[in-house]
Formats: C-alpha cells, sequence, structure tokens
C-alpha cells in the first residue's frame, strides 16, 4: 500500500468515527522505519469540528504480512488502555481496529509524543549524556511500577493468558524453544545447550503473577533532553507472568554497548536493581535473575532467527531485518556463551 492510498483509507476511517468532522484532511503520512513487527507511521490529521479546526499528530501502527513475531493489535490496545493516566507512561491511544476492511489489516491510532528520542546510543553524546543516568532510574521505576500493577485492578487479568506461579518458567521457555525450532537454519548448539542448563535448573516461582511488558529495554521508550521518559512503546509481546522477566530483559548486554555493568548504557545495574526493588515490592533473587538473564538471550536468540530465516529467505529484506538476522544474533550468541561459562 502506497502512502497516498494509506492516506485516503485513513481520510475514509477518520469520517466513519467522526461523522461530525468536515474537511478531512491527512497531507502528511511519513513511514517511521525501525520496527520488525508492525508498520509505523507518523500522520497529520486535519480537520473542522463544529466551526472550529482540528490539527492532530497521530501515530498509526498497522499490523505487518511479514512480521518478525506473531503478535495481536489487541495486546498493544489492551496495554495502552489499561495504563493510561497511570505512573507508567504511555501515549494517548485515539482508536483501535481490527476489522481488515479499512486498511487491509489490523490497525491502531494513537497521538504521537512530540519532541523525544528513542535512540540509546544518544547518551553517548550531549546534551542526553548528562541526563543518562536518571532517564535509567525512571526506567528502573517504571519498569517496577509494571510488576506492582495489579492485573486485575487495570483490567488485564481475563484478557491475558492465564499461567501459575510455578508454569511462568516453563511456559516461557517451552514457546520460545519451539520458536527457534521453526526457525534455525543451521544448527545452533549453543542455543540448545543453554535451554537444556534452564531446564536442569528451574526458577522459584514468584510470589504472585504480574503484568510482563515482554519487551521493556532500551530503544522502547520515549525520553526528552531533560531525562523525562514520555512514553513507553512496544507491547505486543505482554503477558501474565514472574516480575523477574521483565529486569532480566532490561539488562540484556546486546544493548549495553561498551558497559555491561549498566542497564540498557543508562544506569549501574546493581543502583537499578535497587531502584526496582523499592518500585516493584519483590526482591531480585540474584540466582532467580540470572535464570531469567540466561533465558532472556535465548528468547532473544529466537527472535533473531526468525529474522535470520526471513532475511535470506527473502521473505523481509527490510535492513532493520538483517541486522537483527546478521549481526544481533551472532552478537547474542556471543553473549549466551559467555553466560554459560562455569554453567552446570
Amino acid at each position: 500500500m502506497t502512502q497516498n492510498e494509506l492516506s485516503k483509507k485513513l481520510q475514509s476511517y477518520v469520517a466513519y468515527k467522526l461523522p461530525e468532522a468536515e474537511g478531512i484532511e491527512i497531507p502528511v503520512v511519513n513511514p517511521i522505519f525501525g520496527g520488525a513487527s508492525r508498520e509505523t507511521f507518523s500522520v497529520e490529521l486535519n480537520y473542522v469540528l463544529r466551526g472550529k479546526p482540528v490539527s492532530r499528530r497521530l501515530i498509526v501502527r498497522r499490523e505487518s504480512e511479514t512480521g518478525i513475531i506473531e503478535t495481536s493489535i489487541r495486546t498493544e490496545y489492551l496495554a495502552y488502555r489499561a495504563f493510561q493516566d497511570s505512573d507508567v507512561p504511555v501515549p494517548r491511544l485515539v482508536w483501535t481496529e481490527e476489522d481488515p476492511k479499512w486498511m487491509g489489516r489490523p490497525f491502531y491510532v494513537m497521538e504521537e509524543v512530540l519532541g523525544c528520542q528513542a535512540l540509546h546510543v544518544l547518551f553517548r553524546v550531549p546534551p542526553f549524556q548528562e541526563v543518562r543516568e536518571k532517564v535509567g532510574s525512571a526506567f528502573c521505576r517504571i519498569m517496577g511500577s509494571i510488576a506492582a500493577t495489579d492485573p486485575a485492578r487495570v483490567g488485564l487479568q481475563d484478557e491475558l493468558e492465564p499461567v501459575a506461579p510455578e508454569d511462568c518458567w516453563k511456559r516461557e521457555l517451552d514457546y520460545w524453544e519451539r520458536y527457534a525450532d521453526q526457525n534455525e537454519l543451521e544448527p545452533q548448539p549453543v542455543l540448545r545447550a543453554a535451554i537444556r542448563r534452564l531446564r536442569r535448573n528451574p526458577p522459584p516461582p514468584p510470589p504472585r503473577v504480574v503484568v510482563v511488558h515482554g519487551d521493556i529495554r532500551a530503544g522502547n521508550f520515549l525520553f526528552d533532553e531533560t531525562g523525562e521518559i514520555r512514553a513507553v512503546l512496544d507491547w505486543e509481546m505482554m503477558h501474565l507472568g514472574d516480575p523477574l522477566e521483565d529486569l532480566a530483559w532490561s539488562m540484556n548486554r546486546l544493548w549495553t554497548f561498551s558497559e555491561p555493568d549498566r542497564i540498557g548504557y543508562m544506569i549501574p545495574r546493581e543502583k537499578g536493581i535497587r531502584i526496582w526493588e523499592e518500585a516493584s515490592g519483590f526482591r531480585a533473587d540474584r540466582e532467580a535473575l540470572f535464570w531469567w538473564e540466561l533465558f532472556t538471550s535465548v528468547k532473544s536468540m529466537a527472535i533473531w532467527l526468525s529474522m535470520n530465516k526471513k532475511f535470506a529467505t527473502g521473505a523481509n529484506t527490510e535492513p532493520v531485518v538483517g541486522y537483527g538476522g546478521i549481526w544481533a544474533l551472532d552478537l547474542q550468541r556471543r553473549i549466551l556463551l559467555d553466560q554459560m561459562r562455569g554453567c552446570r
């Protein structure tokens, strides 16, 4: 679908959602590159409502035909609905649509958060270099707030697949092992050794099952020059599970550049853990956390293997897919091998 076609289809949808609006125009449709699971566009929407001109900057996220991970638009909608007006900042949700008649595939629309950045590589340079620890502290507090949220209170308990505390680790490991099985093009002995180690040494069950973002890390939130986090994004892998899963995921060394002892190149690891513990109300048992960190590398490799397969077969030749399927896959394998040293 061309940008012009998307503009026309979205214009028809806005007319359906806002029948009282007049003079609906969408003069700007800009694709946002970098994501591998959704097609994302920044759009400008103009119309007249009750005689007054209205101009809005919006983000449209549509399911991709060649997405890396099979997830539902509805999951993201549920996340944004659950955390509206909470201490977990999220964009303001506008519409969600699962009927493909409008734009070919399900999509949702949210307000654009302006004046922000997402690239954590910016923490290397001013002015963001000066606020990276402030951003890191806010990130760990927000991550803890997600874990502290009662799923029932925000309407997620009955919407997400239930899991018993003692089954959290197994459900996730089973799923991502199957995902690796489906996507590996050649043997992955390091990955298989890690999976065997995880099964031999399961973590203790968490005190309770919590909301897990599933992909919370540097690069998946928006921050500004003052060090404030304005929005947490990319909730497509949200589920119920162990609170340590998100904490471990945020520590993946793939995102730490030359400072592996910092969470996401932002904040010293132990300082971040303490902030998370205070905000979440949970204690991060170090042995259990190591299990989830090892799992993080397994899950990541499964995702990179999917990118590798899609890129190698020509199913998806976007640069970000090649990056994940080649560079990230190789680096994650090296990280996993280093994590496995000394493991029994």
